[in-house]
């Protein structure tokens, strides 16, 4: 039971606009990490992307989270993507040793964080060597917790079903990137070239060396179908 108050032990309370930067209030919103990873894999400055949301939120103090709890978010998500890759690898190697015609391939960084997983199993190489002919590339969905491309390449069998040839997780999206996965396909198929290549991406379809890399197989039919 208390018996004396003393006034000068006790102390203000803090400014409202600053509660946010309490330990126990700072957190980042999930709409806002994925915002900054996207920023973050355009090129763009950690303190630049703080300025941003910030200003998107009104002002720095209707931001509850610093710039170091940005770093540390950015530090956890490169360590999820190194360990979880690292599983994935194993689980291609135990694979191959049911499946001895999976191909797959990884490239990573000076600091050893994945680049780039290309993969395929042999029915997958199979149905290329049939259907091969067009070829249909896909790097737009992300919706995955790393934010990251999943690239299909796909294809349409006899029966007009979708059958894919070979899929890819990509964190850096470069055209160095793009250009490997391109040859890794090649590789995996024996260096059979499709004569149609279908895509919905200008950009990787003109710029990110698929009609180059093709192009030194075979003519390249490229159809650059945009979805509106």
């Amino acid at each position: 039971m208390a018996c004396d108050f003393v006034e000068s032990h006790n102390h203000d309370c803090l400014d409202p606009r600053l509660v946010g930067f309490l330990p126990t209030h700072r957190k980042m919103a999930e709409a806002d990490a994925s915002q900054m990873n996207n920023m973050k894999d355009a090129g763009i400055s950690t303190p630049h992307i703080y300025a941003m949301l910030a200003n998107q939120a009104g002002g720095y103090e209707n931001v509850n989270y610093s710039l170091r709890d940005m770093y540390n978010e950015i530090a956890r998500r490169r360590r999820h993507v190194l360990g979880d890759a690292r599983e994935a690898l194993r689980y291609l190697k135990n694979q191959k040793a049911e499946d001895t015609n999976l191909y797959y391939e990884h490239i990573v960084n000076a600091k050893g964080v994945l680049r780039a997983l290309f993969w395929c199993d042999g029915r997958s190489q199979l149905d290329y060597e049939v259907f091969g002919d067009v070829l249909a590339f896909d790097a737009t969905y992300k919706k995955n917790k790393y934010l990251c491309p999943v690239v299909v390449f796909s294809g349409v069998n006899r029966h007009n079903q979708t059958v894919v040839f070979g899929s890819a997780l990509v964190t850096d999206e470069s055209k160095e990137v793009y250009v490997w996965l391109l040859h890794q396909l090649l590789a995996a198929m024996r260096g059979k070239a499709p004569v149609s290549v279908i895509t919905d991406d200008y950009v990787l379809g003109t710029s990110f060396g698929m009609p180059q890399v093709i192009l030194e197989t075979q003519n390249l039919h490229l159809c650059l179908r945009r979805v509106c």
